[in-house]
């Protein structure tokens, strides 16, 4: 019924095989995971395997046939590489053997592992998958076609992946870094790679002062075309890097050390000199943070590098500054300890509040739960966002302590109610603590009233590393009687790879797809694969960041049960309490 979740049931996954993609490399010279071993570089596709002997050799050979491509893979469910040949000597360096034991996302490009892991789920679900453009993560980023073919059995289920020349262009998609929330999930996975390569990371900032006024100066049109030549002189300087427009005049550039900012800057300005009246051309000034950062985990450094982006984008170097980053990376990383006593105080205090927005039935619109969503409130009148303050709380090692104070502060929000419903979140790092878990459980355990009518939201699971534990935790949840939501589905591999893992009750699907949908083919076609591997695994469909009646019509028409965004109401105050 409306203001109360169902029972959370058990849904059967048999006859369902869902990719997911490992997180590890594992060291040159891997042993294949079949009995047939490439041993030397491969220079070319063509150049396969001796004579095949056993049914799986000739199942590929039948499937890769006709394939004109540079990239032959096979993979197994968990998305590791268990066949390699092509050319990867000329692509990324090593031989194709090398390759068998990796995750197949790590021949990707980060900002398209999503589409890439939402083209293997529907190859799990229909057995074939029809090119799609996609970027290798090789130095050119060489768009290629994807495409592939699931053989097997629904006990052995195996995917062969082709990644071929464009014969034709093929459909683009929205979700670009064209704003700070896609270019930052772009430059977290790119930073983790590097981490994990030990390769180096730098993040170029830039801030065009005086932009708004030549703009206006310029009209429409000329403003634009003015916006994209200062990305891609931007971009120019580091080919291999990624960069976006943040909005207000400022740029990032993630890049690897083969960038200097002071001469970008230079480059810009002498754009704006050709383009804007002299007596009005704005200055251009540019800060640099070494991302590598010894001693520091790579959750710690993902989050500074969200928060440094989130302080730069809201309010450029002042911004930087006053967040800590006057001396760089690691001497913000440096003085998160001395803040942690100050911010588990703040926590203890409630120095937030809870915003409520309302996730509705599509089919009338009426609300079925509402979200909880943090707001900081510091008292010093500082300007602070929802996530940068979600963010330094993250990185300080408090998500847990976060987690459980919103918890009691939703739960005593519908205690106070009659009938509503809510939805906390819950991050990827609380839910693998066990000190969080049994705090949890306690609390849940003494209030059995808040049964049917509190929901978690699974948040950040790319920072997940004990499946085991986490799914311990959910099925604790389920079997309290609370159901479980997936969220940010398809913002990354991982949660891709968690549908299959985790048995949940609803699943949302990021809100990118939603926003693309509209006006890129590509990223509804996405969307609706992602809401079929849903359905197929009994998770019911929520859309968020539905803003427009067109995005509520494509969201009915793709079978989305549930929708969220701005549409149906923005964050605001719990309906129903008693004595407002």
């Amino acid at each position: 019924m409306p203001g109360s979740f169902p029972p959370p049931s058990s849904p059967g996954m048999a006859g369902l095989r869902v990719p997911s993609a490992g997180s590890r490399l594992m060291a040159a010279g891997s042993h294949r995971m079949n009995a047939s071993t490439a041993t030397k570089p491969v220079p070319g596709p063509r150049e396969m395997m001796p004579a095949p002997a056993r049914p799986d050799t000739r199942e590929r050979l039948l499937a890769f046939a006709f394939a004109p491509s540079d990239l032959l893979v096979e993979v197994d469910e968990n998305g590791l590489i268990t066949f390699a040949a092509g050319a990867f000597p000329s692509r990324y360096g090593l031989a194709p053997a090398e390759a068998v034991g990796t995750a197949v996302e790590r021949l990707i490009a980060p900002e398209d592992r999503a589409a890439m892991q939402a083209g293997l789920a529907h190859l799990a679900l229909k057995g074939r998958l029809r090119p799609v453009a996609l970027r290798l993560a090789d130095r050119q980023q060489s768009i290629c076609a994807f495409a592939g073919l699931a053989i097997g059995n629904a006990d052995c289920q195996r995917f062969c992946l082709t990644f071929g020349p464009l014969a034709a262009p093929l459909p683009e998609t929205g979700a670009r870094a064209s704003d700070a929330e896609g270019f930052g999930r772009i430059a977290e996975a790119r930073l983790r790679d590097a981490v994990a390569a030990g390769r180096p990371a730098q993040l170029a900032l830039l801030e065009v002062e005086g932009l708004a006024e030549v703009s206006v100066m310029l009209g429409r049109e000329s403003r634009e075309a003015l916006l994209d030549r200062i990305s891609s002189t931007i971009a120019d300087a580091a080919p291999a890097g990624t960069q976006s427009e943040l909005g207000g005049g400022r740029w990032a550039l993630l890049h690897g050390g083969e960038a200097n900012v002071e001469t970008i800057c230079r480059a810009v300005e002498a754009l704006l000199r050709e383009r804007a009246p002299a007596s009005s051309a704005p200055r251009v000034t540019g800060t640099e943070l070494r991302l590598a950062a010894p001693g520091f985990s790579t959750l710690q450094q993902v989050r500074a590098l969200r928060l440094a982006l989130d302080r730069f984008a809201a309010a450029g170097r002042a911004g930087l500054a006053a967040a800590g980053f006057a001396k760089g990376f690691s001497s913000f990383l440096g003085t998160l300890a001395g803040q942690a006593e100050s911010l588990r105080s703040r926590l203890q205090r409630r120095g937030f509040r809870l915003a409520f927005q309302p996730v509705v039935a599509l089919a009338d619109r009426r609300p079925h739960h509402f979200e909880a969503l943090v707001r900081p409130q510091s008292g010093t009148g500082a300007a602070e966002t929802p996530q940068s303050f979600v963010t330094l709380v993250e990185a300080a090692g408090l998500s847990a302590e976060l987690d459980l104070a919103v918890t009691k502060l939703a739960s005593d929000s519908i205690l106070a109610t009659r009938s509503t419903a809510v939805a906390v979140n819950v991050s990827g790092m609380s839910i693998q603590d066990p000190s969080f878990r049994t705090s949890l459980e306690q609390a849940l355990d003494t209030a059995p009233e808040l049964r049917g009518r509190l929901l978690f939201e699974l948040t950040e699971t790319a920072e997940i590393d004990d499946l085991s534990a986490a799914r311990a935790a959910i099925e604790a949840l389920r079997g309290r009687g609370f159901a479980v939501c997936l969220d940010d589905f398809g913002a990354g591999a991982a949660s891709l790879r968690q549908i299959k893992q985790f048995e949940v009750d609803y699943a949302k699907i990021d809100g990118s797809y939603m926003r693309g949908a509209e006006t890129h083919p590509r990223d509804r076609e996405l969307l609706a694969q992602m809401a079929d591997l849903c359905r197929a695994v009994g998770a019911r469909v929520i859309a968020e960041q539905i803003e427009t009646e067109a995005q509520a019509a494509i969201a009915i028409e793709l079978g989305i049960e549930f929708g969220q965004g701005s549409l149906f109401g923005k964050p605001g105050h719990l309906p129903g309490l008693v004595g407002r």
